[in-house]
């Protein structure tokens, strides 16, 4: 083995330690809690998803 694969051996080992690492790091980190919705947004939130349900239902009904 001469001294140019064996720095060669060795950056990449160190890289490969130092890689490890960043992502041991970034993803231990937590994520940011998000803020709870009010009533009025789940009200609204509600409201749209049952109107939605309710064309999609006369939509799909056959006519006699």
């Amino acid at each position: 083995m001469n001294w140019s694969n064996a720095t060669t051996q060795v950056t990449v080992i160190m890289c490969s330690v130092f890689l490890m690492g960043v992502m041991m790091v970034g993803c231990s980190s937590t994520p940011e809690p998000q803020a709870e919705p009010s009533k009025q947004e789940i009200r609204q939130d509600s409201d749209r998803f049952f109107q939605k349900m309710g064309q999609e239902e006369s939509q799909q009904s056959p006519s006699p």
